[in-house]
C-alpha cells in the first residue's frame, strides 16, 4: 500500500525477438544516461525473464458462467529487463519487453486466447516513502520514475502511465503534493492502527511510514479523515 507509478510499455508494430533485443539495449542505455545525469543509478545489467517469476505473468479473465469470472496467469515465453533505482526510500522501477502467448491452455485441455500476443511489458513502482527524505527528494524520485518510462516513448513504444500522485499527465507538482500528503495521512492512520491492535496480540507490525519525521501528526490526520474505512479494516483483519 502507498503512493504508486504504474506503466505498460507496447511496442507500436509487431517486433520480433531481435528488435526487442535492440529496443531493450537502446533503452537501458537512455536510463542509464538520464539517470547519471541526476545522479541515480541505473543497473547495467540487462537480466533474462524467468517464466516462475509472478510478478512477470500477464492477467486474463474469462466469464465462466453468468455469476463466475475466471482470472488466469499468463507467464511470459520470453524476455528481458533492466532496473533503475530512483532515490533512497522509493522501490527500484523495471523496464523490459516480454513475449507473451496468443493462446494459455488450461487444465481441462482447452485452450484460452490471452489478448497479450506478442512483445509488452507492465510493473510498477512504489515513491511513497521517497517521501521520508523530504519532498525535493521525492520528487526528483517520482518524475525519474516518470521520465525513465517515457525513454520508450521515444524509441516508437506506447507507454501508458497510470500515477496515482496524479502529477502526470501534466507534471502537476501541486497535485503530486497533496496526494503525497492525503497518502502519508491514510497510511499513517491505518498503519498506527494496526500497529496497536496487533500490540495486544503480542505480535509486531513494521511499515516505512513509522519512520516519518512527522509520522504521530499524520497518525491523528489520517484516523480522523479516514475513521469509518480504517475501524473496518482493522475489524476484518482481526477476524482472520
Amino acid at each position: 500500500m502507498g503512493l504508486t507509478i504504474h506503466y505498460t510499455i507496447t511496442p507500436r508494430q509487431p517486433i520480433d525477438a531481435v528488435e526487442a533485443r535492440r529496443l531493450l539495449f537502446e533503452a537501458c542505455a537512455a536510463a542509464y544516461r538520464l539517470t547519471r545525469r541526476r545522479h541515480h543509478g541505473c543497473s547495467w545489467r540487462v537480466e533474462e525473464a524467468d517464466p516462475e517469476d509472478a510478478w512477470l505473468h500477464g492477467d486474463v479473465l474469462r466469464r465462466e458462467d453468468a455469476h463466475t469470472i475466471c482470472a488466469y496467469s499468463v507467464p511470459p515465453l520470453r524476455g528481458r529487463y533492466y532496473e533503475v533505482s530512483p532515490g533512497k526510500g522509493c522501490e527500484p522501477a523495471i523496464f523490459g519487453l516480454c513475449e507473451y502467448p496468443a493462446t494459455l491452455r488450461l487444465a481441462d485441455g482447452r485452450r484460452l486466447r490471452t489478448g497479450l500476443a506478442g512483445w509488452r511489458f507492465r510493473s510498477c513502482c512504489k515513491t511513497q516513502y521517497a517521501g521520508l527524505h523530504g519532498w525535493e527528494h521525492f520528487f526528483t524520485s517520482h518524475k525519474l520514475v516518470i521520465d525513465a518510462a517515457l525513454v520508450w516513448q521515444k524509441l516508437g513504444c506506447d507507454v501508458r502511465i497510470t500515477d496515482e500522485g496524479e502529477y502526470w499527465p501534466g507534471r502537476n507538482e501541486a497535485k503530486l503534493r497533496a496526494n503525497l500528503d492525503h497518502y502519508d495521512r491514510l497510511v499513517a492512520g491505518l498503519g498506527g492502527a494496526l500497529k496497536d491492535a496487533a500490540e495486544v496480540h503480542g505480535v509486531a507490525v513494521e511499515s516505512p511510514i513509522f519512520a516519518h519525521p512527522r509520522f504521530e501528526y499524520m497518525e491523528a490526520e489520517g484516523q480522523n479523515a479516514h475513521a469509518t474505512a480504517i475501524r473496518q479494516t482493522t475489524g476484518i483483519i482481526a477476524g482472520i
